[in-house]
């Protein structure tokens, strides 16, 4: 057995409150130590740690314990006290994964070389650039800063090598502040059965049937009601300052040469969404209305899942990417899987959104190639390294332009595989295609999914979203005007 050794506490508070309901003390960590919940071992290079964790048994949390072994010792590092509302099922979670989630949540930014991230894992960083610094924190408030790392510099042929175990900073200041207020950080998703209601009301039905009463072809009423509320839920979410200058006055120009247009769309061109809405296609339509429909099922009043951030870039001229992300996250949300979007940080490479399960969570990445050749390999390695610099388990969704098909679509997984053979911590790439198709009169949207699952990883997808991701179950979305949780029956008897 080895001998355990104490280092002085970082979080030295923790051990010392008055508060009993704060303190840790050593007979706390011997607890954890001698009947853990769960232990994980990282081995990087020489560099060995152990992380413990077990539920406390006078607390509603958890302690989770970093130690390094070293001489043949156990070198107690650092004490954490974590709430379960780290995560709704913390309990499933293996030990390295809620230090990842407690780095994203309070951690301060790292720079080792040119690598940028809050937490880094098994990472071999080049240190040829001498710009850089070897560490380097952000830290713009001038908080209490708590460093870990576990880093050893290594010569090669090439230059000076960081080899990293493990490195991260959590912000003391701001999580001694979590502790104190009882822990209650911003609100995370309860992974239930959501009410399907967000932004459509009773009141928004009856006007869009009210608009619509001179239909008297009871197909073409439906048709006009669902564009109808798309067309107000677009409004509400986009802002009408947007849905009037972008969306309903459309120039019959290609290009549109005014300051508040510009502003609001960062670019001349006429923006997808109105180029769809004025294209007198009924087909296009549809997409308008699957808009809606995303945002009626991920909006929140709260912004909890930092919707807001995508929406800035739904308004913009670059619309279609963000449209394929927030459609796959939507998804996933209507499986009651609640995805957060992940904010974007400069000169920081960061997935799109974080999903969370009963049986875990992961990260994914959505790309878009509208090329129609079998060429992968930049969108691959892009999504790779975003998924890398933020952390694991992830998932890379790539949507092909509808011509992309056979062998063409069987060629760019062989490839993907390839290129994903050593990325740890991408568990699952996933070709996706969107079809277009008239069933019964009605234009309606599905996708088609091929892809494969890395056998090479640190972690496999839980097995709740990796099922989820396969559209194994595919979803049927009913009409915007039967979400509300009212008999809707009266309203849209005559369509």
């Amino acid at each position: 057995m080895l001998e355990v050794v104490y280092l002085e506490p970082i979080f030295t508070d923790l051990y010392n409150l008055e508060s009993r309901e704060f303190r840790i003390t050593r007979e706390a960590t011997l607890s954890v130590l001698n009947n853990p919940d769960k232990i994980q071992e990282i081995a990087h290079d020489d560099l060995f740690l152990r992380i413990f964790i077990a539920k406390e048994k006078d607390h509603a949390s958890y302690l989770l314990i970093l130690a390094q072994i070293k001489d043949n010792r156990l070198h107690l590092l650092q004490p954490f006290r974590i709430p379960r509302d780290l995560f709704p099922n913390i309990q499933i979670l293996e030990p390295l994964m809620v230090l990842e989630l407690l780095a994203h949540a309070y951690g301060l930014i790292l720079r080792i070389g040119r690598y940028q991230s809050r937490f880094i894992y098994q990472e071999d960083i080049p240190l040829q650039d001498s710009k850089y610094e070897l560490l380097q924190i952000f830290n713009p408030n001038d908080h209490d800063p708590g460093l870990s790392t576990f880093i050893k510099i290594t010569q090669t042929p090439t230059g000076n090598v960081a080899k990293c175990a493990l490195a991260f900073c959590i912000d003391r200041t701001a999580y001694r502040s979590w502790l104190f207020s009882g822990s209650q950080m911003a609100p995370r998703p309860k992974i239930t059965d959501k009410s399907i209601t967000r932004i459509i009301s009773p009141q928004l039905i009856t006007k869009a049937c009210d608009n619509t009463v001179h239909e008297t072809h009871a197909g073409e009423r439906f048709n006009l009601i669902e564009l109808g509320l798309a067309l107000e839920i677009i409004r509400k979410v986009m802002g009408d300052d947007w849905h009037q200058r972008v969306l309903i006055q459309f120039p019959h120009k290609k290009e549109i040469s005014n300051k508040e247009y510009r502003r609001l769309v960062k670019s001349d061109s006429i923006h997808p969404l109105s180029e769809a809405l004025w294209s007198g296609k009924p087909e296009n339509y549809i997409r308008i209305i699957s808009l809606a429909t995303y945002f009626n099922q991920l909006w929140c009043n709260d912004n909890s899942n930092n919707l807001s951030d995508k929406i800035k870039e739904l308004r913009q001229y670059t619309f279609a990417h963000a449209y394929y992300e927030l459609k796959t996250s939507a998804y996933f949300d209507k499986k009651n899987l609640p995805v957060t979007f992940i904010k974007r940080e400069k000169d920081m490479r960061t997935p799109d959104f974080r999903i969370d399960s009963e049986d875990g969570f992961a990260f994914a990445e959505c790309k878009r190639k509208d090329a129609p050749t079998s060429q992968i390999d930049d969108v691959v390695e892009e999504a790779a390294m975003q998924i890398e610099g933020h952390g694991f388990p992830g998932i890379i969704f790539v949507e092909v332009s509808s011509n992309i098909e056979g062998k063409s679509g069987d060629d760019m997984l062989e490839r993907a595989k390839i290129l994903l053979e050593e990325r740890k911590k991408v568990s699952m790439f996933l070709l996706t295609r969107e079809e277009l198709r008239d069933e019964f009169g009605t234009w309606v949207l599905a996708t088609r999914v091929r892809g494969f699952e890395n056998k090479n990883t640190y972690v496999t997808l839980p097995e709740m979203i990796k099922k989820t991701a396969l559209f194994q179950d595919p979803i049927r979305w009913i009409p915007l005007s039967q979400t509300v949780n009212v008999d809707t029956k009266d309203l849209l008897r005559s369509a």
